[in-house]
């Protein structure tokens, strides 16, 4: 079993103020729609797995959930009623500090139908997801890190993520 963290040797991926520290093996890939206001980055590991960066306009997201805790419930439900997922269970529920603010951390557990093809049956695969959601009145914008880990990721990969959400500075 590959393990992230016994040798990662990471660097630091800062933009518009903000900076979050990714294992150097990653390629980083920017939406070339991403603005100071709102935007995506995502880091690519060499296994295929990938963690996401996301960011916008913290007015528009409080006029649409009251706490930070809503907004990751609202992206969570997102996930969990995409097409192929048959089951989503919540593995881990916590309030965590992210850079002086409540962040909302989750960790969450997906029945997903992959396959069948033209011959082949359909089978559900397992998978795990992860994200941290805060609100940054500083910077008047929110920030979203997550990922959805492919059946065959490394089993480290969370704390993995938990390193990597705790090195984010946003402002």
């Amino acid at each position: 079993m590959i393990h992230l963290l016994d040798n990662a040797s990471f660097e630091k991926f800062s933009v518009y103020k903000f900076s979050i520290n990714y294992p150097s093996v990653c390629r980083v890939e920017f939406n070339p729609k991403s603005r100071r206001e709102s935007g995506d980055v995502v880091f690519h590991f060499p296994d295929k797995e990938k963690v996401f960066l996301s960011w916008g306009d913290l007015e528009k997201v409080q006029k649409r959930f009251s706490t930070v805790e809503e907004q990751a419930e609202h992206g969570i439900k997102t996930v969990s009623k995409s097409g192929a997922v048959k089951g989503c269970e919540r593995v881990v529920k916590d309030s965590i500090e992210v850079n002086s603010h409540k962040a909302a951390y989750n960790h969450i557990r997906l029945k997903e139908t992959v396959g069948g093809g033209l011959f082949g049956g359909s089978k559900t695969v397992q998978r795990e997801g992860y994200s941290a959601h805060l609100q940054c009145e500083n910077s008047s914008r929110y920030f979203v890190i997550y990922t959805l880990l492919s059946a065959n990721a490394p089993q480290d990969f969370g704390d993995l993520m938990k390193t990597m959400i705790d090195s984010f500075r946003c402002h």
